[in-house]
This record gives C-alpha cells, structure tokens and sequence, in this order.
C-alpha cells in the first residue's frame, strides 16, 4: 500500500514524500500490456494476437515507467484532496526524483518527493463599520454610442470594399522606396503591412479617402505619419 509522508521545509512550504509498492503499480501495468497486446498490429501476427512477451519486451519498459509515475501522481492528488491542502499552482517534483531508478525487471518501493506552496490562513477584517464610497456614474450619450460602436467593430464581419470610405477601414500597402522623381529605388526599402486609418496622421488622412484597390501613389514618411507611429 502507498505510503505519503509530510515534513515542513519553510515557511509555507512543505515536502511531500510519496511511496508506491508493486502491490499499488503491477495490477495497472499488467492491464496496460494487455491492452496493447489486444490492439497491437505488427506484420505477421493477427490484430490482439501478438505474444504478450514480445509486446512486453517492446512496449514494457515505457509503460511500466508510466504506471508508476500514474500512480505515484494518483496517491498525491489523493493526499492532498484527503488534508484539504490549499496549494499554490502544482506540486513540484524536487531534483533528487530519478525516473531511471524505475526498473520493469527489478520491481520494488519507488519514493517521489514533491514540494508544495501552501496559502496562507488569514480571516477578512469585519467591515460593517468601516465607511465606503459609492460611485455613480452619469452615463452619456456620447459614452453610450462609443460602447455600441467598440461592440459593432468587435462583433463585425470583415469585408473586402474596394474604396477607402471610413476610418475604420484597414488598408493593406506595400510600401516601396522611391527617389525624387519618384522612380524605385534599386535594393530600396519594400514592406507589405496593413494598417488602420487612424495610425496615419489626422491631417493626412483625407487624403486617403476614396483611394481604390490598386492606386499608387507617393507619401512623405514624415508628414503622414505622427512621431510615434514612424
């Protein structure tokens, strides 16, 4: 029978020492080999007609490795739903655990120790006297149509216009380097990226309005885009 231990290492944390026997893993290991044997396909042998030796010999190390760590992890969960631990996060396997030390041929006890952060007990403050303050908010009309605009804009379709018509319209650009005849640049800068209307500057952004799929035209870094979006 699995044996758990307890010991405390610190302030608000504990060591948890778990040790499983062949009685706990061998029913369990012996049931996985025959589930394997009876789904096992290899090449010249019947589907669930594989000896169970060779199916021990292939798959026994790997599940018997796996059995032990299932129930060493069963027996921990199990303690710790039994105390009543309240832990942070997961328990934490500590570095003196070796899973090489698990051996099918040479069954025997396996001890996993495990670290565990324990929350605090604390009881809240009686605050039936302790003054608080309401706030009431005066909704808008603006404050409304802003919050009915963010849920039309999250919970849209998106679409495919071939004019730019509004704000919130994303525009999909390949930015290419030019001189000042406005010829490209041989081995000049050229990068594809898609872009809200309101990342360029207020007062450039007219000037992309009607703009249709496919227009070329030239743009001054500088002027139409804001300081912090260059």
């Amino acid at each position: 029978m699995a044996t758990v231990t307890r010991e405390n290492i610190g302030l608000l944390n504990d060591k948890i020492t778990v040790t499983v026997g062949t009685n706990d893993y061998l029913p369990s290991f012996e049931k996985s080999l025959k589930t394997y044997s009876k789904n096992a396909n290899l090449p010249g042998f019947r589907k669930g007609m594989v000896p169970a030796g060779m199916i021990k010999k292939m798959h026994g190390p790997a599940v018997f490795t796996e059995e032990v760590l299932k129930t060493v992890e069963s027996e921990l969960n199990s303690y710790m739903t039994n105390e009543k631990l309240e832990i942070f996060a997961q328990p934490l396997p500590l570095p003196e655990n070796d899973a090489r030390q698990i051996d099918m041929n040479k069954p025997s006890d396996y001890a996993f120790a495990f670290e565990v952060g324990l929350k605090p007990d604390f009881q809240l403050a009686d605050l039936a006297n302790t003054p608080m303050t309401k706030l009431k908010i005066n909704v808008t009309e603006e404050m409304v149509n802003d919050e009915i605009e963010r849920v039309r804009l999250r919970n849209g379709k998106m679409t495919e216009p071939e004019t730019v018509t509004a704000e919130d319209n994303v525009l999909n650009l390949t930015f290419t380097e030019v001189d000042a005849q406005g010829n490209e640049v041989e081995g000049g800068i050229k990068k594809d990226n898609s872009l809200l209307i309101k990342y360029f500057a207020e007062s450039f952004r007219p000037q992309l309005m009607g703009k249709k799929l496919g227009d070329t035209f030239n743009i001054q870094i500088a002027q139409a885009f804001e300081p912090k979006e260059r």
